[in-house]
């Protein structure tokens, strides 16, 4: 969800550091300056005989406001370490001379031991008077490499030396202003307009020839072409892209891009086109091949079609672009229904709740703890000899130490379940040292034994739930007492094996079981790195759950298969099998048991010397 309008007045930026405390206050004695810092004064000067050579030349100036100048707004570094100075101060008028008052923000330190200090002056505008307030801008110091910057004998930036104990009167020359060529000054269109102003958001696919759609990487400008003078306020901007994996497996992504616009500023009737928008493709080689000629696409907007993408105070619609998709004339509006920042078209889970954190796609993004299912087809992982490694300490602090939404969030109670004729029945001593990590964290252990159609109600005060190896199917309101509990920010720890120890029945078990609460993953069989086995770094993803986990070590594994959506928590020795992952729970209740469709199994070519051992030793 995005808030898009802000009240946006660029000069009470400034007003938090102003003050005005004018030596014309004291008793008119000249006041002595520190020796420790310098005063800085600066002088706008509106140099009268340029705008007279230049009008001879027929140049085109801004015409100069007949308002009396009353502040000036300074923005400047001193010394090596660059510290900056931003502040708007008032400006006396003395005759035909100007300058600036005292103020504290231009006291400018001197470091011990030095005599002088350096000051660069980076910005310089000339406000009038609003009621006792500045106004708008009515003259402005020209920038280096703008258009006005010639006009001046020295433009800005510029930097001098300030002397120990001194008071330092500076010229600055300024031309008068006209808030239609601010471009042609060098500042940015928000940095000196006071105006209300709004998000804009895009987002881009695009399509090769063969019609195939692609997340775009594109350049993004906006121009105010609503006065007779085009004012670029955008050029060149991208989005920020990227890879759903660190190595670049997952799936390429584009974040929607917002920039802020404002409503009409110079009296444009609400028909009247006054923004341009310009949309071009940029190659993205990892992503899609080079497209080609791929003409931009742009689009003149009136307020109304602004305003046609707010939704309502908190929501907006994105502009959708498509670049050469046949059905798809440039950009439409987005909607957003579920208002999760990924619109509809895109959105793979469009009934997200609201505040829940999601993914590019609009899911609930699997690097959130809670809701989820952890499956780890491994008793040994956990087991006592697994848990002389301090790197499999840290993996069950993980497994228990998360922050998630929910009222399960507060809870302390870890809960075993060894019933349904498991077959890990005896595991509560061969895991003792995990169970006293996770005592040492905390949490109370909690042992059941549930039989089919037992589990329907869940305590309170239960966060984590192990399902340790079943071989009973759970019932239809047994799995929905589990959905509820994942909806509550519980987690739930399925512990699979591989056929020798589970059996092909037991897989089964555990497979129907992960189709009926919603997840995708599933287990393919096979026994995978036996005996006790520290893996490498490498074969670890980046998790929550892996945090701080370097080598863990495992003791012949079964593999797992990842769906869209699932996350590998780490892979076998070689990093090509998923041992260990997790996968978001779909919390929707369901009306009936699903049945197992997948027929996939992974045959190992390791000959175990005794296969129904959980080590294959």
């Amino acid at each position: 969800m995005r808030n898009f309008k802000f009240n946006v007045m660029i000069l009470a930026i400034f007003a938090l550091i102003f003050t005005s405390c004018s030596k014309d206050e004291n008793s008119g004695v000249e006041q002595q300056v520190s020796e420790g810092v310098a005063e800085l004064y600066l002088g706008p000067v509106l140099n009268a005989e340029i705008r007279k050579a230049l009008q001879k030349q027929e140049a085109e100036l801004p015409e100069c406001s007949e308002d009396a100048p009353a502040y000036a707004q300074i923005s400047l570094v001193y010394g090596d370490a660059e510290t900056p100075v931003d502040v708007i101060v008032p400006i006396i008028i003395d005759g035909t001379d100007l300058f600036t008052d005292y103020d504290e923000a231009l006291e400018i330190p001197v470091a011990s031991g030095e005599t002088t200090v350096s000051v660069t002056l980076n910005d310089f505008l000339v406000w009038n008077d609003d009621g006792g307030a500045p106004g708008e801008v009515i003259w402005a110091a020209p920038k280096t490499g703008s258009d006005f910057a010639g006009i001046v004998s020295q433009s800005l930036p510029f930097s001098w030396d300030l002397r120990a104990g001194s008071k330092t009167y500076t010229d600055v020359e300024v031309l008068c202003f006209d808030d239609r060529d601010v471009n042609l000054y060098g500042y940015q269109f928000f940095d000196i307009i006071p105006v209300e102003i709004y998000e804009f958001c895009v987002f881009a696919n695009y399509c090769n020839d063969a019609g195939r759609h692609f997340t775009a990487n594109y350049t993004f400008d906006i121009t105010y072409i609503g006065d007779d003078n085009d004012i670029p306020l955008y050029t060149g901007e991208m989005p920020m892209t990227g890879n759903t994996e660190d190595d670049d497996s997952g799936d390429w992504y584009a974040d929607p891009l917002c920039l802020a616009i404002p409503a009409p500023i110079y009296g444009e009737g609400p028909d009247t086109d006054y923004i341009r928008v310009t949309a071009t493709l940029a190659n993205w080689d990892a992503n899609y091949p080079a497209p080609g000629a791929v003409d931009p696409i742009s689009e003149d907007l009136s307020w109304n079609e602004v305003q046609s993408f707010f939704v309502d105070g908190d929501n907006i619609n994105y502009w959708h672009i498509f670049f050469n998709c046949e059905d798809d004339d440039g950009g439409q509006t987005g909607s957003d229904d579920d208002g999760d920042g990924v619109p509809n078209d895109i959105d793979e889970c469009p009934g997200t709740d609201p505040g829940v954190e999601v993914d590019e796609v609009g899911c609930e993004s699997i690097q959130v703890p809670g809701r989820d299912i952890v499956v780890l087809n491994d008793i040994n992982v956990i087991d006592n000899t697994a848990m002389q490694d301090p790197d499999n300490v840290q993996f069950v602090k993980n497994l228990v130490n998360f922050t998630t939404s929910g009222s399960r969030n507060n809870g302390s109670t870890f809960m075993f379940d060894f019933g349904r004729g498991s077959s890990c029945g005896s595991c509560a001593g061969t895991w003792s040292t995990m169970r006293d990590v996770v005592q040492g964290e905390g949490f109370t252990i909690s042992d059941i034994s549930s039989s089919s159609g037992t589990l329907t109600s869940i305590d309170s005060d239960v966060k984590i739930i192990l399902l340790a190896l079943p071989n009973v199917q759970y019932t239809l309101e047994e799995i929905n007492t589990l959905k509820q509990f994942a909806s509550e920010g519980g987690r739930i720890i399925f512990m699979g094996e591989h056929e020798g120890f589970y059996g092909s029945s037991g897989i089964g078990i555990e497979n129907q079981f992960l189709v009926n609460i919603g997840a995708v993953l599933f287990n393919t069989g096979g026994s995978i790195d036996c005996g006790y086995v520290e893996l490498p770094t490498e074969s670890n993803r980046v998790h929550p759950i892996m945090q701080g986990v370097e080598t863990l070590t495992i003791g012949c594994a079964s593999v797992i298969e990842p769906g869209e959506g699932d996350f590998a928590l780490f892979y076998d020795s070689t990093n090509e099998l998923v041992l260990g992952g997790v996968a978001k729970i779909d919390t929707a209740p369901i009306a009936e048991l699903a049945q197992v469709e997948r027929s996939k199994s992974r045959q190992s070519n390791i000959k175990l010397p005794k296969p129904s051992s959980s080590t294959g030793y």
